[in-house]
């Protein structure tokens, strides 16, 4: 590594809060588990009401029973097929809402949008030489295709863009030096 320091200057928009919640939506242990209860309660429950529903439905065309049978069944079908749809649906659903409330919070003035210089050392990241997170509040350090999130206890992230570097190499690189400054620090504490 060679250096005990590094910094970044980006410019930080409501993009990249966008990219950070849809990071935190599919990586979070609070979604995964969310997405567990929906795939093995919900989705059976959905498929019972479906199915009852429309054997109820079927059952009653057939057999010439009385209206509140077949709308018994009409009922049971149709929560079952919403709930199917609503399934196959609500990740997008989410990542919409993310987008439009990301819009409406970040439309005002704030502290999170525009120029940041993040510098970081053995004692922590310190954004724009104010504000100082310390190693011990971070869970850990992520990259994806598009941006840096150093991981901040509880759901919260220092996010740098990569379109602050000047190419891959130097996204790299600085990922490298973050991650091994953190490591590093994390062996002291």
């Amino acid at each position: 590594m060679g250096t005990n320091t590094v910094n970044v200057k980006c410019d930080l928009k409501v993009e990249d809060a966008i990219a950070w919640n849809n990071y935190y939506l599919e990586n979070s242990k609070q979604w995964k588990n969310n997405w567990k209860l929906i795939r093995f309660v919900f989705i059976p429950v959905m498929a019972i009401c479906f199915i009852v529903g429309t054997v109820y439905l079927i059952s009653g065309i057939i057999n010439g029973h009385t209206i509140g049978v077949m709308l018994a069944g009409g009922i049971g079908t149709i929560i079952g097929a919403v709930g199917f749809f609503y399934y196959l649906y609500y990740p997008n659903i989410l990542k919409r809402k993310i987008k439009k409330n990301a819009h409406i919070a970040y439309s005002r003035q704030n502290s999170f949008i525009g120029n940041h210089k993040y510098t970081v050392s053995a004692e922590g990241i310190r954004d724009n030489d104010e504000a100082l997170v310390k190693w011990t509040a971070v869970e850990g350090i992520d990259q994806t295709a598009t941006h840096l999130f150093i991981l901040v206890h509880p759901k919260k992230a220092v996010i740098i863009p990569k379109r602050s570097f000047s190419d891959d190499a130097a996204f790299n690189r600085f990922f490298q030096d973050v991650t091994a400054i953190f490591h590093a620090a994390i062996k002291i504490a």
